[in-house]
């Protein structure tokens, strides 16, 4: 009966660490992905700042591009809008423990200064460890 109890209580003190490691989007590049898909999702542009490099870039599947300000400025001021964009069959490669890349599909849905999208995407996030979190540098859209 004490044996179970310890067993019990054991499980219990470490459910939350486990938790918490499994959530935090800095421990490994999927997770820092994924992230930044709800942090857009969210059109919460500090969120999107912390989760990438100082020079992120992204790269649309029609080909424009912007960088890390202009997307914060984007999200805050409602000029992007994301309905969609949940990542599906991701998969990871790292390099040397300190740069991954990160591909998978999403459905992206949402208005750009009130154009509508909404369409089906490949997508290719490459993550790099700074200290020692990842961060997303840059993620390319390429259509279906």
């Amino acid at each position: 009966m004490r044996n179970a109890l310890v067993f019990v209580v054991t499980l219990l003190l470490s459910t939350p660490l486990v938790a918490q490691t499994a959530t935090d989007p800095g421990q490994d590049p999927t997770a820092a992905t994924t992230a930044l898909f709800k942090a857009l999702l969210d059109e919460d542009s500090n969120k999107m700042l912390a989760l990438t490099t100082d020079d992120f870039a992204i790269i649309s599947y029609d080909g424009q591009t912007a960088d890390r300000d202009l997307m914060g400025q984007a999200l805050s001021g409602g000029i992007l809008v994301v309905d969609a964009l949940a990542p599906t069959g991701t998969r990871a490669r790292t390099y040397n423990n300190d740069a991954a890349v990160v591909s998978g599909s999403t459905k992206f849905k949402g208005n750009l200064q009130g154009t509508a999208f909404d369409t089906e995407v490949v997508f290719t996030a490459t993550c790099v460890k700074q200290g020692n979190t990842w961060k997303v540098a840059s993620v390319q859209f390429s259509g279906k």
